[in-house]
């Protein structure tokens, strides 16, 4: 398409236009249909489920948990214990290789390690 422009014609110029015109053109569509679909498809849904709920049930009022009671129910809920008991794993088996890693490195280049800072230079002799 480019190579059938005139001579001091931008090419890039020229599809940089045409793409940006289609993303807008795109972006007016996409705009005019969501308005369409929120002004029909999307009230007789409301409508409809409203009606279904207020029929379906009415709703119950809870009482708050004593401390206790939050803990019990916590601890029978398998899915909490699992949660509780992946965040531990992590946990530990972060810092159990955080802690052999930064002692081997210690080992390794034991004038280097100042902190959290690390000397640099040891590892960019290796590269070269």
């Amino acid at each position: 398409m480019r190579t059938r422009l005139p001579a001091g014609v931008d090419g890039w110029g020229y599809s940089l236009r045409g793409m940006m015109s289609m993303v807008v053109g795109f972006g007016v569509l996409i705009g005019l249909l969501h308005a369409y679909l929120q002004s029909t498809v999307v009230k007789r849904l409301t409508a409809a489920n409203s009606a279904a709920a207020a029929k379906k049930r009415t709703k119950k009022k809870k009482e708050p948990m004593s401390v206790g009671e939050s803990f019990s129910f916590l601890a029978n809920s398998t899915y909490i214990r699992c949660l509780a008991t992946l965040v531990v794993a992590y946990g530990i088996s972060i810092n159990l290789v955080e802690v052999t890693w930064k002692s081997k490195l210690k080992a390794q280049y034991p004038e280097c390690v100042v902190g959290r800072r690390l000397c640099v230079r040891h590892f960019q002799a290796a590269e070269h």
